[in-house]
């Protein structure tokens, strides 16, 4: 055999191995998609519409440490000198873990300790551990020396209420805040020497509907019955350097994390967090830090702004920051945060991203009254994420603070905050009047003074008979008459409505244009208004419910009513009706475009203005509708009531009835779809 056929076959071997190979390869299954993420937790931020959306990883997880032998572990606390606290509950043991050194330091045992679930450890060294079954609080000096045991208060004030605390925190001159088991008043305070100071805070018992209706048609001995309402329990309290006082409650979204002043009032806003929210925690720059069970962790600016949240749901799985039930959170001085797995018992940090660290370095930098490197790092952070809510309110605040009202608008618009804008745009509006005054002010006069002026100097007659002879050309039209009419129904509608009853005035061609203009002046007042009336954008509105819904309520109104009054010996037919119904809205669209317009020369604090001009508009078209139908229909004032509300009642059924034959008839759509499929298939051979 020659070189070159040795060669050749090798050659074709090589290939034939090549190709079993690729065969095999590509007979392995295959997940349906593969996803690639630089983290295996989703970071979320609130977009300029106050919905949350997927944003560059803030945090990464970093170590995952499982090596401590902890048992039941409820709370940890970084004290002043780096290390980890954790109150390793089922281990009767308080762990201190150096998370740089990555070692256990040492260890707090006492005979004493039964459940020691909750730590905080102060400035100056001194731990406090909450130990619920020993009804206590334990107090260690910065060498590890139990200085102080707290135990239950023998004040009158505290009464029969359980001493049992599990969690606590103390401010720098040694007051308690403790969260007690089966305590619904609130947190309780006590002194550095246990004296009892009362409740610093406690929340509102929160009604249902259905509470609300008891309390309304149930009587004094069925309210007996009733289990008592209690309210939403604290979860946790946090105290910073400072002495504020932070707490978490749990089953409640709205107003489930609260930043306390001296007398235990909230100062922040509503601010949304998960139902199950079990810690919270601070930064030396005011970043708040809350936990919650599910494994969800949220991030607040000091004033609680949401900057956004990171986590997944509850898993049996081991995967990095991912939890079974996450118990506790806390910051190290380098920005890291590290939380508490307290069904798995593990340990779990993170690593703020550089996206994270610039909106850091923005709070800061605003905090500090330095607005322009303020606004200059929100652009660094909008390189990270152009559609930041959160780096577009900073840079309108900077641009606010720096008298750059214009440019302070257009953030806050593209942040989502309305309040804001408002407070720029009465700046604006400020300049404006008084760079115009003296121009404002002629006018103002002018408008104030020309009818006067007109009166005395015998003008007033004149300009009436050049006004008549200019109109009188058109006088004599028909859709002049009709305009005219409209304006004279909404002056004197019982005149105006004999009138068109009888069939001079007020043709059906006019009542058609007018209904236009009612609906024309709907879609404006829904679309058009200025930004801080326009709550819901075109992009996201439904057309065919916006134009549907009114032609429908429109049309079924008249269509109803007419009904009705058939039965109920009305005269007008469901041509007077629509008549009616079209030339009573005139008032009402023309206050919709006057609101319109309106919107953008007010602020917020002018709202008031649009609401009156609102509720002025329905009541002058209802009170039109009310009399027209009164007058086609010849009833008496007890007539017209009873038939506009059994039209009503009949508009609510026959809603409810299309709404239903609406899913009967998809429903049967998708039957008939089936069926066909099945026919085409069988006629086809395909089975």
């Amino acid at each position: 055999m020659t070189r070159f056929s040795r060669r050749r076959r090798r050659f074709l071997l090589s290939g034939v191995r090549r190709l079993l190979f690729l065969v095999f390869v590509a007979a392995l299954p295959l997940p349906d998609a593969l996803y690639a993420a630089q983290s295996t937790v989703y970071t979320y931020g609130l977009n300029r519409k106050g919905r949350f959306t997927r944003t560059q990883d803030a945090y990464l997880p970093g170590r995952n440490v499982n090596n401590l032998g902890l048992s039941k572990p409820e709370d940890i606390a970084f004290g002043a000198d780096g290390a980890l606290y954790i109150a390793d509950t089922g281990n009767r043991r308080i762990l201190i873990y150096g998370v740089n050194e990555d070692e256990i330091l040492r260890e707090i045992r006492r005979p004493d300790f039964k459940t020691p679930r909750g730590v905080f450890v102060a400035r100056d060294g001194t731990l406090y551990v909450a130990d619920s079954s020993a009804g206590a609080v334990f107090c260690f000096n910065a060498q590890d020396e139990c200085v102080k045991i707290i135990t239950r208060p023998d004040s009158p004030a505290f009464a029969d209420t359980d001493f049992a605390p599990y969690r606590v925190a103390a401010d720098p001159r040694g007051n308690l805040y403790l969260i007690g088991e089966g305590v619904y008043n609130g947190i309780i305070q006590l002194s550095g020497s246990g004296e009892f100071l009362g409740y610093f805070a406690s929340n509102k018992t929160v009604l249902s509907v259905t509470d609300v209706l008891r309390n309304i048609f149930f009587t004094d001995r069925q309210k007996e019955g009733l289990a008592d309402r209690l309210p939403l329990t604290f979860s946790n309290v946090f105290v910073n350097g400072r002495g504020v006082v932070y707490s978490a409650s749990m089953g409640r979204t709205a107003g489930g994390l609260k930043k306390h002043n001296v007398a235990g009032k909230n100062t922040l806003p509503p601010v949304w967090t998960a139902d199950s929210t079990t810690d919270l925690t601070t930064d030396q720059n005011g970043v708040i830090y809350t936990a919650d069970r599910s494994g969800l962790i949220g991030v607040y600016a000091d004033d609680g702004s949401e900057i956004f949240i990171f986590g997944r749901g509850q898993t049996d799985e081991d995967i990095a920051g991912m939890y079974r039930e996450l118990m506790s959170i806390a910051v190290s001085e380098e920005g890291h945060i590290w939380t508490l797995d307290g069904t798995k018992a593990f340990l779990q940090s993170f690593t703020p991203t550089e996206y994270a660290l610039s909106i850091y370095k923005a709070l800061g930098l605003f905090r500090e009254g330095r607005y322009d490197q303020a606004g200059a790092e929100w652009e660094q952070t909008l390189r990270y994420n152009q559609m930041s809510a959160l780096a577009h309110n900073g840079l309108g605040k900077a641009a606010f603070y720096r008298r750059q009202y214009a440019k302070a608008q257009e953030e806050f618009a593209l942040a989502g905050n309305r309040a804001a804008y408002s407070d720029a745009f009465w700046e604006t509006r400020n300049e404006w009047l008084l760079s115009n005054l003296a121009a404002a002010l002629i006018i103002l006069g002018a408008a104030l003074f020309l009818p006067v002026i007109l009166r005395y100097t015998g003008l007033k007659p004149r300009i009436r008979r050049r006004a008549a002879a200019f109109f009188a050309p058109v006088r004599g039209w028909g859709w002049f008459q009709e305009f005219i009419f409209a304006f004279q129904t909404a002056r004197h509608p019982l005149d105006s409505f004999y009138t068109m009853k009888r069939g001079d005035r007020g043709k059906m061609g006019g009542a058609a244009f007018f209904f236009a203009l009612f609906f024309a002046s709907y879609l404006v007042y829904q679309t058009a208004k200025a930004y801080i009336l326009q709550e819901v954008e075109i992009e996201d509105m439904d057309f065919n419910v916006v134009a549907g819904g009114f032609l429908g309520a429109a049309f079924l109104f008249v269509f109803c009513n007419y009904l009705v009054t058939s039965i109920n010996d009305g005269d007008g037919s469901i041509a007077d009706i629509f008549k009616v119904t079209a030339f009573a809205s005139v008032p009402l669209s023309i206050t919709l475009l006057a609101i319109t317009a309106l919107s953008y020369v007010i602020t917020l604090n002018e709202v008031f203005l649009t609401r009156f001009m609102l509720l002025g508009g329905f009541v002058w078209s209802g009170t039109l509708l009310y009399l027209g139908l009164q007058e086609i229909h010849n009833y008496r004032v007890r007539d017209t009531v009873k038939s506009i509300v059994i039209t009503a009642a009949f508009m609510l059924i026959a809603i409810v009835a299309l709404f239903n034959l609406a899913i009967l008839g998809g429903q049967f759509a998708q039957f008939l779809e089936a069926v066909i499929g099945e026919l085409i298939a069988n006629v086809s051979g395909y089975y």
